[in-house]
């Protein structure tokens, strides 16, 4: 009995709740040739390898909207904490009751993503697992009925394996609604194209997920940055208290401790090396932003000393590490806040002097 109840998926340790999960999956994990434990039979996350830095996966979704759309002018907060609402209906079997009451939490990929306090290292809150990168306006938005978005996704550590729940929880939250404006039966979407980074491939499509077309790299495969001159563009904002732009060494800096505190929490935690660099900065354009969310959680945040802009670098030294840290700076972005797709990067290389 116990086998045919296996067969039946009852024993495959699935969430109640995706035992007849609306995604069908494609390529290597069929039901009929899935191999042996190829996924664990609950939320316990496997053992970093010994090897690793740090493993991350990098996606391109595209979401498209159903009806017109009205977009506030920062969705990091609003987007992640909608996405959070639909996770934990997923994956909590005890949703009434507060985390740190449960017994299975360190198991839980909600609590993992938004609920626990504690890093491995560290005073502070860990980085969180799952990060949505939603486009940054800088004003309120409209959009006509069909129009697409791209939010880019980062899993880090062992969490590239929970893909299907994130588009599970993202198809519920498209369904529902993005801010205020779901009350009204405005902003949904639905997730039309889920396109990874690094292998150039669509892993998700027309409700199919091919999980074979997903690839993870180490941190320590990212390219390094060549040339002695890039153009910076902080694409979504960062807090700088110092101003705008940041000196050539504060930059590196930035992405060095953001790098350190994901290696610490999702990767072997071992030694991120240090960097020698010197330079000099000119802003070609800058905004200044004060952010606010508003989480069920926690409640009113606000967010100080904010930027947006552009700015062009000259190196005049930069050694091996400063420049394999610029190439992971334009994937894992920069500065100690993440999780609301804050302290993206994208560079371009100039050929003009300062």
């Amino acid at each position: 009995m116990a086998e045919e109840k296996s067969a039946k998926g009852e024993g495959r340790g699935c969430h109640k709740n995706l035992r007849n999960f609306p995604l069908n999956f494609q390529g290597d994990i069929c039901e009929e040739d899935r191999p042996p434990n190829r996924y664990p039979k609950t939320f316990f996350l496997l053992p970093l390898s010994f090897f690793l830095v740090l493993k991350l996966t990098s996606l391109i979704l595209r979401l498209r909207f159903q009806r017109p759309t009205s977009l506030p002018y920062w969705m990091g907060s609003a987007f992640r904490g909608g996405f959070g609402i639909h996770l934990r209906k997923i994956v909590c079997y005890r949703p009434m009751h507060e985390c740190e009451d449960c017994k299975f939490r360190e198991n839980c990929l909600f609590y993992a993503a938004y609920e626990n306090p504690y890093a491995k290292k560290g005073k502070s809150p860990p980085p969180r697992p799952i990060i949505f990168i939603p486009p940054f306006f800088g004003e309120p938005m409209d959009f006509k009925e069909g129009a697409e978005i791209e939010v880019k996704l980062l899993l880090l550590g062992e969490y590239s394996r929970y893909l299907p729940h994130v588009l599970l929880s993202l198809r519920q939250f498209g369904s529902y609604g993005l801010g205020d404006r779901r009350h009204i039966g405005l902003n949904k979407f639905e997730v039309a194209e889920a396109k990874c980074a690094f292998s150039g491939e669509t892993v998700y499509e027309e409700g199919a997920i091919y999980p074979s077309r997903l690839k993870e790299i180490d941190v320590k495969k990212l390219q390094p940055f060549e040339g002695r001159r890039v153009r910076v563009n902080f694409y979504t904002p960062i807090q700088l208290p110092l101003g705008f732009p940041p000196p050539p060494q504060h930059l590196l800096k930035l992405i060095h401790q953001r790098l350190v505190r994901f290696v610490n929490e999702y990767g072997s935690g071992e030694k991120v090396g240090d960097f020698m660099c010197e330079g000099k900065v000119k802003p070609v354009m800058q905004r200044y932003h004060r952010l606010v969310g508003v989480s069920q959680r926690t409640g009113k945040r606000e967010f100080w000393h904010c930027w947006t802009g552009i700015a062009d670098y000259e190196f005049e030294k930069l050694d091996e590490t400063g420049r394999w840290l610029l190439g992971v700076g334009k994937v894992l972005g920069a500065g100690a806040k993440s999780s609301f797709g804050m302290g993206f990067l994208n560079f371009e290389p100039i050929d003009f002097s300062l």
